[in-house]
């Protein structure tokens, strides 16, 4: 069972002091301990401290200078390095490999060393020593290189390889291998100069970073989410070779005393102390403040000597813990054999004591086996505010100087890290639970009886953890085609832009530009954008806008949008002035900087409107006159937006009157210097708006008491029919805050139940995909997110209303992972009770990266769902000054980073997962992607696409899917708005089946992923099946069924009178 034995049982906590943080904060401590100047010394003539003071030393300047790295940054950075996260059995190993290499080395080099007559390593004899070791070398060009162990060259680059150092991953193997040795019966190996070790540093650095490469192309070709301990020893041994076998016995003798004084272990927490202080230089009154605000959230007792007693109370029960838990990792390191405590043995007892897991962001969530009530998250930067104090290697200073404290074991390098950073989880969590317990007594301010209703709050949740049965939230059922018909010979897709016609090149607005540009606001001397990136784009939208039975495209961007018809032949003509689409700002004459475009029905009179969102300026609305002529009736449509940063919108029925309403989301408020902050729940944006259609293409603003006026900073919304009770519900996904599923409660009013349904993780969302890939009737979601990882920005204290810092150099090396989800519906009895996260996506040598707009559709058409899915941008260095992109004079060309891992992503859903074809779809743009509208260019029967790309050409592919042989159907939809549907039928649904399919799902939507729109035809592949039925679910809840309806054809369906003759499925 998981418990904690000592943790209350110390009355008094025994140490010293350091600094003025920790000097202040303990100062009601209990000092019963004998001097440590007093403590016996080793008998033996070797000192571990001198042995081991220059490498502690060359660790604590790296961390005086680049901010000491705690264990969970330390790890994730190896998780961010090249996209698939450790294990952490492979974590440990890893660690293990390097140190025992370390080892190796010195002690060859120690041999060559005594052989020439040296009293210390130099550099040529450390040289020697890696002789037959693979070869590590920094090129003149720049990066570094490894000639691995299998002869392949694996380039480093010198982000990667400074990145890397600076955690130090390198010096602490040394270190550990040092220490290891002093506990060795063997001769102790000679000292190695400082040239000597930095030498071995890098290499162990740049084995490790080759070895976690070629680990993440294993992992990705064998389609798995994370490096395992097998794949990562498998990588070790082709880069660097096996260093052989481990012997995990305990010595009968070693170098230095069997008296347990813990010297080396002091003199490494000496140098974290003092990292800290030189690096963050805190006062007393902030790290106060941050107790009450942060880690308690609740005052602090007004009354001197009840906070005195707080203070010591809590204190001690720190130490306990630390104290406690190094004992469990000593009993576990006992129980293998082993002479020092290594990481394996402080995480188990860490899972016992306080079982958690660690999310990509780094928050930390306690009791993850209990009721989502019952789980506590603390969020990584309220972690770091407590860590910054140093206080945590403060009480496991203060565990070993208690006389009584009966440890023989000495923790090695790695496992003093996980030790501390349990202790200050521990800590956090503690003040947390003790401010929920004052807030829960109605009490005034923190007192010492809430921090042990606490205490014992944690006991409690780890005995029912402990007790609790496994219940994972996955869910990786879904369907796919029954034939395995999707082998083709030539590429599912071919570039067919220039014989389009379609000439587009997208660009940024003026203003924008020159916003992100010149407007800079110094912090302590170090320039930071006023405006966080704004990268978002232009949209794209798909529709027949000239009633000629052809789809045309609107493609937007900053140099003017522009509408292109549609020949019938898929060759395109730029009609945007006669169509009256031209505009231009007032204030500037610039075009300005369009997001989502919507085109739709507004006024029911048969003939798609346009509506475009802007950043600080009106959403635009034009009214469809007929034969590809608008209106622009923006000054009375109401829709406002000058002054807000309208971004994504979508149009909805959502109070089932047959007109069809307008939801916009909003970008924070960055024109005017609005910055996002580090909480996971940002709310600093402008409220997203929500618009009741009035008819004649008037709007009214209803935002108010609706629920859905969402103040995260909103990248993607989506409407559908979450909960299948016929209301076409909202999905918010924002870049900053936590996304929001509102369900329509057909009153007026949404709700938010994201909880509920298991979808409120945090991520930086950037777009929503809706299909039905279970066939359960319910839609199934894709969302695409990133995490990104600043490792060279830190703040000191930072909180939930820190603002974020876009330093332009920092972000030239920031790091950007895919983390998207793939939320399936689970249904019991007819009702949606939750999302889980299917595991079901294939990766392959690409990844998803930095994703923008991804849609299901059926790329081959043999009757399932596939998935494009299209990246761009996923490196900041465009800012940098030391980046290699560079924003020249007026006039120069915008050069914009790209990965070769972020290419666009072809999946091909096959035997129930996603598989990643995108080296064979034609498709695989290594570019900047950011929405992509499917249509039939040509009428015939497939899917081809669109892609708008940022700053970049538009780029038209043609589906060769054709040549498969497999049939399909086109349905088009014609609502009654007297029954409240609007015309265009937005919000019902379509149900296919064959004889070999059964619940093919399509709804209507408006807009979908990210700022895309496509045709209102619904397309489905029938595979080989040359028949459907077919079942439409009109908003209003009717139903109508169509039987025998012959494949390769298109048919419309007017509610309430069928299917009309001739057929035609591409007019209005």
């Amino acid at each position: 069972m998981r418990t904690s034995e000592l943790w209350t049982s110390r009355s008094q906590v025994v140490g010293k002091t350091h600094w003025s943080v920790v000097t202040m904060w303990l100062s009601a401590v209990v000092l019963v301990a004998t001097p440590v100047s007093a403590q016996s010394t080793p008998t033996t003539m070797i000192d571990p401290v001198s042995e081991t003071r220059d490498i502690i030393d060359l660790i604590g300047e790296l961390e005086g200078e680049r901010d000491p790295k705690c264990y969970a940054t330390a790890g994730r950075l190896e998780d961010f390095m090249y996209g698939t996260p450790l294990s952490t059995e492979a974590r440990f190993v890893k660690n293990d490999l390097q140190t025992r290499l370390a080892s190796e080395v010195w002690r060859r080099a120690s041999a060559i060393a005594v052989e020439a007559g040296q009293t210390e390593i130099d550099l040529a004899t450390l040289r020697a020593g890696l002789d037959g070791l693979p070869v590590v070398t920094k090129e003149l060009a720049g990066g570094w290189s490894v000639t691995a162990a299998d002869g392949a060259k694996i380039r480093i680059t010198d982000r990667d390889m400074g990145q890397y150092s600076s955690v130090a991953f390198g010096l602490r193997a040394i270190l550990a291998a040092r220490q290891e040795a002093l506990l060795d019966t063997r001769e102790l190996p000679l000292a190695m100069g400082d040239e000597a070790t930095a030498r071995l540093k890098d290499v162990l650095d740049a084995y490790a970073l080759g070895t976690l490469q070629r680990a993440d192309t294993m992992a990705r070709q064998a389609d798995r989410l994370e490096i395992d301990r097998a794949t990562l020893e498998a990588a070790w041994g082709a880069v660097v070779a096996s260093p052989g076998p481990v012997v995990e016995t305990m010595a009968a003798t070693s170098n230095v005393s069997s008296t347990p004084d813990f010297a080396v272990l002091r003199a490494i927490i000496d140098q974290k102390l003092a990292a800290y202080s030189e690096y963050n230089h805190l006062t007393m009154p902030v790290f106060m403040r941050n107790l009450q605000v942060y880690f308690a959230r609740f005052r602090w007792p007004r009354d001197a000597e009840e906070g005195e007693a707080f203070r010591s109370v809590f204190s001690a029960t720190a130490v306990s813990f630390t104290s406690d838990l190094y004992l469990r990792a000593e009993k576990y390191a006992l129980t293998g054999g082993r002479r020092s405590i290594g990481l394996a043995d402080v995480h188990r007892a860490v899972q016992d004591f306080l079982p958690h897991e660690v999310n990509s962001f780094e928050d930390v969530i306690y009791f993850p086996g209990l009721d989502r009530d019952r789980r506590v998250i603390v969020e990584a930067y309220d972690l770091d505010a407590y860590r910054d104090s140093g206080i945590h290697w403060l009480h496991l200073s203060l565990a070993l100087d208690d006389p009584e404290f009966p440890a023989t074991l000495e923790l090695d390098p790695f496992a003093a890290e996980l030790v501390v950073e349990a202790g200050a989880q521990f800590g956090v969590l503690a003040l947390r639970l003790a401010g929920e317990a004052a807030e829960a007594a109605d009490a005034s301010t923190l007192a010492v009886v809430h921090l042990g209703t606490a205490i014992n709050e944690i006991q409690g949740r780890i005995d029912a953890e402990a007790a609790s049965v496994a219940n994972p939230s996955t869910a990786d059922g879904f369907s796919s085609a029954p034939e395995a018909r999707f082998a083709m010979d030539s590429t599912f897709f071919t570039d067919v832009t220039r014989a389009s016609g379609i000439e587009f090149e997208h660009r940024s607005a003026d203003w924008l530009s020159r916003s992100i540009r010149s407007h800079t606001a110094p912090r302590n001397g170090v320039a930071q954008l006023a405006i966080p990136p704004a990268f978002g784009g232009g949209g794209v939208a798909a529709r027949d806008l000239d009633a000629d039975g052809d789809t045309d495209l609107l493609l937007l961007g900053g140099r003017g949008n522009t509408l292109w018809l549609n020949d019938g032949s898929g060759r395109f003509h730029d009609t945007t002035r006669a169509a009256g689409l031209e505009w231009t700002r007032e204030v500037d004459g610039f075009p300005g900087e369009p997001r989502q475009p919507i085109v739709t029905d507004f006024d029911n009179d048969g003939l798609p409107d346009i509506l475009i969102t802007y950043v600080d300026d009106p959403i635009r609305l034009y009214r469809n006159l007929g034969g590809a002529r608008f209106a622009d009736v923006t000054k009375t449509s109401g829709l406002g937006g000058d002054g807000a940063v309208a971004g994504p919108a979508t149009a909805l029925d959502f109070d089932g009157d047959g007109l069809i309403d307008v939801y916009v989301g909003m970008f924070g408020d960055y024109p005017r210097g609005v910055l996002p902050t580090l909480s996971r729940h940002d709310e600093n944006a402008l409220p997203n708006r929500l618009f009741k259609n009035r008819g004649g293409l008037r709007f009214e603003d209803v935002t108010a008491g609706s629920g859905v006026a969402n103040t995260g900073w909103t990248q993607a919304v989506g409407h559908t029919d979450l909960d299948g009770d016929g209301r076409q519900d909202l999905i918010v996904g924002n870049d900053f805050g936590v996304n929001a599923y509102y369900l329509n409660r057909g009153d007026g009013t949404f709700e938010d139940v994201a909880a509920e349904l298991g979808t409120d993780k945090p991520s930086y969302t950037m777009n929503i995909g809706i299909s039905d890939l279970n066939r359960d009737g319910f839609p199934d979601l894709y969302i695409s997110n990133i995490v990104t990882f600043d490792k060279d920005q830190s703040y000191v204290l930072p909180g939930a209303d820190t603002r974020m810092q876009f330093n332009p150099d920092t972000m030239g090396t920031m790091r950007v992972v895919e983390a998207n989800d793939l939320f399936i519906s689970i249904v019991k009895e007819d009702r949606l009770l939750s999302y889980g996260q299917s595991q079901a996506m294939g990766r392959g040598a690409s990844s998803t990266g930095w994703a923008w707009d991804a849609d299901f559709f059926d790329v081959d058409n043999d009757g399932d769902d596939d998935l494009y899915c299209v990246n761009g941008m996923n490196e900041y260095a465009v800012y940098s000054d030391i980046g290699p992109y560079k924003t020249g004079g007026e006039g120069d060309r915008l050069v914009m980073p790209v990965s070769d891992r972020a290419s666009n992503v072809l999946f091909l859903n096959h035997d129930g997962r996603m598989h990643n074809v995108s080296a064979r779809s034609g498709a695989d743009l290594l570019g900047n992607s950011r929405s992509v509208a499917y249509l039939d260019l040509e009428g015939d029967g497939d899917h081809d696409m669109v892609v708008n790309n940022f700053h970049g050409s538009a780029v038209v592919y043609r589906n060769n899917a054709e040549k498969l042989g497999n049939h399909w159907i086109k349905i088009r939809l014609i609502g009654d708005p007297a029954t409240g549907v609007s015309r265009d039928a937005v919000g019902a649904k379509i149900l296919v089946s064959t004889a070999n399919h059964r619940n093919l799902w399509r709804e209507v939507h408006s807009t979908t992923g990210y700022l895309s729109v496509h045709p209102q035809v619904q397309h489905l592949g029938l595979g080989g099946d040359t028949e459907a039925t077919v079942t439409v679910i009109w908003p209003d809840s009717s139903r109508e069924v169509f039987e025998d309806l012959a494949a390769d054809r298109g048919y419309t369906i007017v509610q309430g009178k069928g299917i009309i003759e001739p057929v035609d499925t591409a007019s209005p």
